[in-house]
């Protein structure tokens, strides 16, 4: 298993595999904006984590879109896309970042990411509602995001 950044000339295969709904251009990248992680197992991609490192709600890098493939969950990879999303973050001279989960939802999110040493932000929920493009469909939402941080 090894995971790097998503190069231009991956895109077209790493999206036969996986919702790349976060990218923002032809080329496939999302440019300063913004960067996918993705795990490779061999040369099959199973999974990807989004980092938005502008506009986001805490000022901080935000970890978005974690993804791994249905059949590979429980194994590790969204723990070690999260631990490489903190990495680049620190390479890019960040001291800490952020992400979202359901303030009442998605408990399995929730336990991976207080294991992994986030806390609860000092900010209120979110409340999100409509329809959102998630994983490259529209999707009709009605949730409360809670926001995590952890010191990197």
């Amino acid at each position: 298993m090894s995971i790097r950044e998503l190069r231009p000339s991956d895109v077209s295969y790493v999206d036969e595999f996986l919702p790349l709904s976060r990218l923002t251009d032809e080329a496939g990248e999302a440019g300063e904006a913004s960067t996918y992680m993705v795990a490779w197992d061999g040369r099959e991609p199973v999974g990807h984590a989004h980092i938005a490192w502008a506009g986001t709600h805490l000022a901080i890098p935000e970890i978005q879109d974690v993804f791994v493939l249905p059949e590979r969950r429980r194994q590790g990879i969204a723990s070690r896309l999260t631990q490489a999303a903190e990495v680049e973050a620190r390479k890019r001279g960040w001291d800490s970042i952020s992400l979202s989960v359901s303030q009442e939802r998605n408990e399995v999110a929730r336990r991976l990411y207080a294991k992994l040493g986030y806390v609860e932000a000092p900010t209120d929920p979110v409340s999100v509602s409509g329809v959102i493009i998630l994983r490259g469909q529209p999707v009709e939402v009605d949730d409360t995001l809670m926001y995590l941080t952890k010191r990197l």
